[in-house]
């Protein structure tokens, strides 16, 4: 099984957040690390390549070029390999073309299966994994708190403010996870030295 996981690299959510006011876009100056969310997505094809060792977890992540500590953690955590689309054209980029970027990036990898946090600490729009889903024609399961995945179909638990839903997809698939997955390993020695 091949995971695409989608990396985001945003300011330290425990720093100052500052706005610059010549673009209107959230200054990136200071400490940058990997999205939280994006570490439990992270977490959570980890897992999938611990239960399967056939397995193959590769980090994307559109970012400007100072994204190489992201990865490298990524890699680091167990992630097999890294990709980085940067182009000084996508800077400001909206939802809409993060997506159509990223989807097109996807593609080259041919995935099983897509997983992504539910929604950027940085932006909030939690639209861009539902958009690369319409993008390459597969199913999106969206806000899982738990996943279980087969050969050929991924299925999960969705928190309601009223309940639970159930749901289930054939693979290829786009999943979203929740703040309710586990929190991120931490890299390991050999993983840091091996990134």
């Amino acid at each position: 099984m091949k995971i695409v996981v989608l990396v985001k690299q945003v300011p330290d959510t425990w720093g100052e957040r500052t706005l610059d006011s010549t673009t209107g876009w959230v200054n990136r100056d200071g400490d940058n690390v990997i999205d939280e969310i994006n570490e439990r997505a992270l977490e959570v094809a980890l897992s999938i390549k611990d239960a399967d060792k056939s397995a193959e977890v590769i980090a994307l992540t559109m970012a400007p070029d100072n994204v190489a500590d992201s990865l490298k953690k990524a890699l680091a955590m167990g992630c097999d390999s890294a990709i980085h689309v940067s182009d000084p054209a996508l800077a400001g980029a909206d939802a809409s073309v993060t997506a159509a970027v990223l989807s097109a990036a996807i593609r080259t990898v041919n995935p099983d299966l897509v997983i992504a946090g539910n929604e950027s600490t940085d932006g909030r729009g939690g639209i861009v994994p539902s958009m690369i889903a319409e993008h390459l024609h597969i199913g999106h399961l969206g806000m899982l708190a738990s996943i279980d995945v087969s050969s050929s179909s991924v299925s999960g638990i969705r928190l309601l403010e009223d309940g639970t839903q159930e749901v289930t997809c054939s693979l290829p698939a786009v999943i979203s996870v929740s703040e309710s997955n586990p929190d991120a390993r931490f890299p390991s020695f050999k993983g840091i030295m091996g990134a």
